[in-house]
This record gives C-alpha cells, sequence and structure tokens, in this order.
C-alpha cells in the first residue's frame, strides 16, 4: 500500500468515523443522558466490536457476504429490528434521576451492536475491497486499516460523546431533555436508512 492510497484511505476513514451514524447518535445521546464517564463502557465496546469486525473481515468476512447475500440482507433486519428497541428506549427516557434503573449501553452490548450494524459492516467490507491488493500483502494491508480506524474510532466516539455531554448543559429542563432524546431517537432511525434501503451488492466504495 503506497502513501497515496494510504492518504486516500485515511480521507475515507475519517469520513466515515465522524459523520453521523446509529454508533455516534447513541453515544451524543448518552453523553448527554449519562455523562462522559458513565459512557466509557460503551465508547470501548464500539471500539472492541468495531477493531474485531475488521480483523475478521480482512481475513475472510467480506467473501462470506458475498457467497451468502442474504446472510448480512439477514443483519440489516436484525439490526433494525434492535435499534427500534433502542431508539424507544432513547426516547422515552427522561432524567436518570427520575429512573432508578435507567441505565447506560453496556459494553457487551455495544459490542455485539457491531456484528449488526449495516454502516460498519458496509464501511469495513468497502475498505476491504478497495484498499487491500492481494493475498500476499492482506495481512500488513489489513494492520493499517486496523491502526488507521483504531485511531479515527476512539477520537470519532470520544468527541460524539462529549458533543453530547456539552449539550446537555444547553438543557435547563426535563422537558427539553425529553425532547433532545426524541429528536436523537428520531435520528438515530434516519442514520440507519441509508444502510437499510442501500444496494445489496457489496461493492468497494470509488
Amino acid at each position: 500500500m503506497d502513501t497515496t492510497t494510504i492518504l486516500s484511505f485515511i480521507t475515507f476513514a475519517l469520513i466515515a468515523g465522524f459523520t453521523p451514524g446509529p454508533n455516534n447518535v447513541m453515544l451524543a445521546a448518552s453523553g448527554a443522558n449519562f455523562g462522559f464517564q458513565k459512557t466509557l463502557p460503551h465508547i470501548l465496546g464500539v471500539f472492541v466490536g468495531f477493531c474485531a469486525l475488521l480483523l475478521s473481515a480482512g481475513f475472510g468476512l467480506s467473501k462470506l457476504f458475498t457467497i451468502m447475500p442474504w446472510l448480512y440482507d439477514s443483519l440489516k433486519i436484525v439490526s433494525f429490528v434492535f435499534l427500534l428497541y433502542l431508539a424507544w428506549k432513547i426516547g422515552s427516557a427522561g432524567s436518570p434521576k427520575d429512573h432508578k434503573n435507567t441505565k447506560p449501553i453496556s459494553f457487551m452490548q455495544a459490542a455485539s451492536f457491531q456484528l449488526v450494524n449495516p454502516k460498519g459492516i458496509m464501511v469495513i467490507i468497502s475498505s476491504v475491497a478497495a484498499y487491500t491488493s492481494s493475498a500476499e500483502k492482506v495481512g500488513t494491508e489489513v494492520f493499517i486499516l486496523f491502526i488507521v480506524f483504531a485511531i479515527i474510532t476512539i477520537g470519532s466516539t470520544c468527541t460524539w460523546t462529549l458533543l453530547g455531554k456539552g449539550i446537555s448543559k444547553l438543557l435547563t429542563s426535563q422537558k427539553q431533555l425529553r425532547q433532545f432524546n426524541v429528536v436523537m431517537a428520531m435520528l438515530l432511525l434516519i442514520s440507519l436508512l441509508p444502510a437499510i434501503i442501500g444496494q445489496h451488492n457489496l461493492l468497494p466504495l470509488p
């Protein structure tokens, strides 16, 4: 992988990592409702789950989806149902002080979600398809993808959580917090639409 290709991939990874998506929207909502420290397990879960999925795709998962596209379509359905549940939880949440059982998403929940997150799967498979050149070099090239995505994932997840925490300071009443949660729930569903209604073919991005 030459310098030009690496720079191209970094640009792609930055755009993919920092633009709104299910992970970033949920982290912003968690940051606003629970603060940065209590959202750390969620952040770590996204990081571990996403990186594990990247390594799996780099060493064969992308070919599996190409051979069995129905599996990818099934993951879309599972993801949509799960996100409907998460959107309902976010949209119906008030202040954690008002709901003793209200808790942020756990490490395992966040890590497991990466396995059915269409945006994450599309980004990873597109990256592996577009930025790895041959079987002989796949180990080195996947390692480069891993390092870049690891750095960007930590940066984006922390940024969106801090953004949510900062927004929470502007929410001076319980009504405003509930309205914010409803908006975030709607954004969570909207962020999934491109992947749900997108093309079925797993083609590399240009």
